[in-house]
C-alpha cells in the first residue's frame, strides 16, 4: 500500500513537471518583429523573416581569361545591405565571349557576424564590359548562419564608374526580396 501511494505521488509530480514545461516560455529569435510570419514546421516552430531587400556596394573588379571562349569577371566590394548591415560582396561572372550571356555566383557576408552570409546565382543576357554598366538578375540559393535556407530574387544594377574605362572600380545596387 505504501509503495502504491509513493507511485501515485511520483506520477502526480511528473505530470505537474510535464504540464509546467508545456507552458514554459519558448526561445524566440531576437529578430522576430513586425511583419514576421510564423508557421509550424515538422520539427517545431519555424519563424520566417525577410521582405524587401536592398543593398549597395562598391569596390574593384578583375578579369581572368582572354575571351578566346570565356572570360571571368570578379567583383569584390564593401557596403551595406538590409538584414546584413555592413557587409562585403563577392561576385564571379563568366562571360560567354561572342554573346552577351553571362552567369555566375554571388556571396554577401556580414562584417559584424561573418558566420551570416547570403549566397546566390547571378545571370545576364545583356552583359557589357564592367565599365559600361549593365543589369544582372539574382536568385538567392541559400546562406549560412541566420540566412541558412534563404531564398529570394531580384536585380543588381552595376553603375558606370568611368566613361573611359581607365580604372577597375565599380558600384552596384541590389533590389528584390529575401526570405529567411
Amino acid at each position: 500500500m505504501k509503495n502504491l501511494l509513493r507511485l501515485r505521488q511520483s506520477l502526480a509530480v511528473a505530470a505537474v513537471i510535464v504540464l509546467a514545461a508545456c507552458n514554459a516560455t519558448q526561445n524566440v529569435s531576437p529578430n522576430v518583429g513586425a511583419g514576421s510570419n510564423s508557421s509550424l514546421g515538422p520539427t517545431g516552430i519555424v519563424f520566417n523573416h525577410g521582405g524587401r531587400f536592398t543593398a549597395a556596394y562598391s569596390g574593384t573588379f578583375s578579369k581572368d581569361g582572354d575571351c578566346s571562349a570565356t572570360a571571368t569577371f570578379n567583383y569584390k566590394g564593401n557596403g551595406s545591405a538590409k538584414f546584413l548591415h555592413s557587409s562585403s560582396e563577392q561576385i564571379s561572372v563568366t562571360l560567354y565571349c561572342g554573346s552577351r550571356d553571362a552567369a555566375g555566383s554571388a556571396t554577401l557576408t556580414s562584417v559584424q557576424h561573418p558566420g551570416d552570409s547570403i549566397t546566390g546565382s547571378v545571370s545576364s543576357t545583356d552583359f557589357q564590359l564592367p565599365c559600361h554598366g549593365f543589369t544582372m538578375s539574382y536568385t538567392v540559393t541559400g546562406g549560412t548562419g541566420r540566412f541558412r535556407g534563404a531564398s529570394g530574387s531580384g536585380t543588381i544594377v552595376l553603375k558606370e564608374p568611368s566613361r573611359q574605362c581607365t580604372y577597375q572600380k565599380y558600384s552596384d545596387k541590389w533590389s528584390g526580396t529575401l526570405k529567411f
